[in-house]
């Protein structure tokens, strides 16, 4: 996270009036806060937060039994931090001082990072996830062997980044150079560093034509460079919006990689029906679908299930966030279910111990999981391919990471 947003997070929690979050009575809420980005550059990350939001919020108002405890009444709060960290800590900071009992954020470490951070330093449970992370706990430098006290996260990692990635861009028979789009942000960082060494375990070479600046971004100069090298297959992190414009810069100096594995920009659907062109093939990392084997521990739903009653009530295609948005306001449920009191500190202590069942998969902060803090979630490879009714569906076609994950279609190879 960049100082700047950091120290505008710190001085909006330390500038407001304290307000601790009184214990709840019997007839009293508990207020959970959802942080999401709702609009901006990131808002593709918020749309399953905001109708998980509009689904679950109901339910909660409604009371959660908690067994030996009686009804504990939960009002769900969504707060859009329009793509913009400075904007998710200020809202953090606001929400702590106001009392609010925990605090749920939603999409990439831009989100999640200053976050965690207010909730870290003010003593206030909290839980993120979609961001990979290493970039949510070695980007707030977490002690390996400290950790943190109030703050949790759950998503897939690197490491299930750059295995699905490196193995699919191989399978490709494409050649064995392949161009990266690194952005200057948290994300492109993280990759950067861990992405060569993995692709060179399978004979691959990562060329890099230069970071992608996103202040003021070269994407025609960046497409040139990787025309000229001749390179069939491209990687990276990048937001829907930037791979749109890399894309269409690239189409106007006549270039066309064959495949493509872009993180940020390809778990959805709408991002590839705009890119999709004869000859190139769309992969991407598999964090969640219908074909996920779990239920919810607070609905008891199947991911199959979910994702049709998200269809039926949009009319959109479901998309992978679905599942973590889900996962997110279940494990809260769950957590408020079984605290001891409706207090921070009870909340805090039930986090730490919780085992939880959510469509994603179970979740538990107990031990390095992999990391103190943190809870890893499967992930296998995927391809976008066209179904009956000519939509472009995330199909999974290589299970190795996560053998229990059945395989929902052949991989598709491109020829040269």
């Amino acid at each position: 996270m960049k100082r700047r947003h950091l120290l505008t997070a710190a001085a909006a929690w330390a500038a407001l009036p304290a307000a601790s979050a009184q214990p709840a009575g019997e007839d009293a809420t508990l207020r959970v806060a959802l942080i999401s980005p709702t609009t901006g550059a990131l808002a593709a990350f918020g749309l399953t937060n905001t109708y998980v939001h509009e689904l679950l919020a109901p339910r909660l108002a409604a009371g959660l039994e908690s067994p030996g405890r009686g009804r504990r009444i939960v009002r769900l709060e969504l707060h859009d931090a329009a793509s913009s960290p400075a904007r998710a800590g200020e809202l953090a900071a606001s929400l702590v001082a106001s009392g609010v009992h925990m605090v749920l954020a939603s999409g990439t470490p831009e989100t999640c990072n200053p976050v965690s951070d207010v909730c870290e330093a003010a003593g206030v449970p909290c839980v993120t996830t979609v961001a990979p992370w290493q970039a949510w706990f070695h980007g707030r430098k977490g002690h390996p062997d400290k950790g943190f006290q109030w703050t949790y996260h759950f998503f897939v990692g690197l490491e299930d980044f750059t295995d699905i990635y490196s193995s699919l861009l191989a399978r490709a028979g494409l050649g064995t150079v392949v161009g990266g789009l690194w952005p200057d942000d948290i994300d492109g960082g993280a990759f950067l560093e861990v992405m060569p060494r993995a692709f060179a375990q399978r004979g691959l070479t990562l060329m890099d034509p230069g970071r992608v600046r996103l202040a003021a971004p070269d994407y025609t100069g960046i497409a040139t460079r990787l025309r000229d090298a001749r390179v069939n297959m491209v990687t990276g992190v990048l937001p829907p919006p930037v791979a749109q414009a890399f894309f269409e810069a690239a189409r106007q100096v006549g270039y066309q990689p064959r495949m493509a594995t872009i993180a940020k920009a390809f778990p959805f659907p709408d991002t590839v029906d705009r890119r999709s062109l004869p000859g190139l093939a769309l992969c991407n990392e598999v964090w969640w679908s219908p074909a996920w084997p779990f239920r919810s521990g607070l609905t008891g739903e199947t991911s199959a299930q979910i994702v049709r009653e998200y269809e039926q009530r949009t009319g959109r295609q479901w998309i992978q966030t679905l599942g973590f948005s889900h996962a997110l306001v279940d494990l809260a449920a769950q957590v408020i279910q079984q605290a001891a009191e409706p207090t921070r500190p009870s909340l805090g202590q039930a986090l730490r111990r919780i085992q939880a069942r959510t469509v994603v998969g179970p979740l538990s902060f107990a031990g390095r999981m992999p990391a103190l803090n943190v809870c890893s979630t499967p992930a296998v490879g995927g391809q976008w391919l066209k179904d009956e009714r000519g939509r472009w569906v995330l199909q999974v076609v290589d299970n190795t990471r996560s053998p229990f994950i059945p395989v929902t279609a052949k991989f598709a190879t491109v020829p040269l």
